[in-house]
């Protein structure tokens, strides 16, 4: 199973988190960074020396970042500084992903079941028996355009509006306005 490459971080409970408030924005950085290694690596080194190694950070900066101010989500484990609460949500996660994974397992078996039962299950997708209903679509170059309007009444109609409108006195006026004929 693969690892879950993310975390979940609560942005208004840490925000209003007194120790991440009293933190400096050096502290911060070092703070994060120390989540991110205990998320994909289960922790870090509690010695402050190989802490600076595992993170390439140097001693010093290592030194004067990390005060108690980040234990308020860490915590020390043995040689190790881990995350309890991360830890907690990895384990909801992987879970609930093994809930999920056994249901549709579970499902999938279910449906095959009810299958077999009736007999209709048929693995080439070949389909069987008759069709029902009509098996004509209606494609728009089967249809006809003197079946959807009468063409007839449809030149009637053009001639009819040709022969008003070249009988009309302001049709020579416009034509001579418009340079035509």
């Amino acid at each position: 199973m693969k690892d879950v490459p993310y975390f979940p971080l609560y942005a208004a409970n840490t925000m209003a988190s007194k120790p991440f408030r009293l933190m400096t924005l050096e502290q911060r950085g070092l703070w994060i960074t120390l989540m991110m290694e205990c998320w994909v690596n289960g922790g870090v080194p509690s010695d402050l020396g190989e802490m600076a190694k595992f993170l390439g950070l140097s001693v010093e900066e290592v030194s004067r970042s990390f005060t108690d101010l980040q234990t308020f989500s860490l915590d020390k484990q043995g040689s190790q500084i881990i995350s309890n609460e991360l830890e907690e949500q990895r384990q909801k996660y992987l879970n609930s992903r093994e809930g999920k994974s056994k249901g549709g397992k579970l499902g999938a078996e279910r449906k095959k079941e009810k299958q077999r039962l009736r007999g209709s299950a048929n693995p080439e997708g070949i389909p069987e028996g008759q069709a029902i209903g009509s098996l004509i679509q209606v494609n728009s170059n089967y249809i006809n355009s003197n079946q959807l309007i009468n063409k007839d009444l449809a030149n009637q109609t053009v001639d009819e509006w040709i022969s008003r409108y070249a009988s009309a006195s302001e049709a020579d006026d416009y034509a001579k306005q418009s340079r035509g004929s």
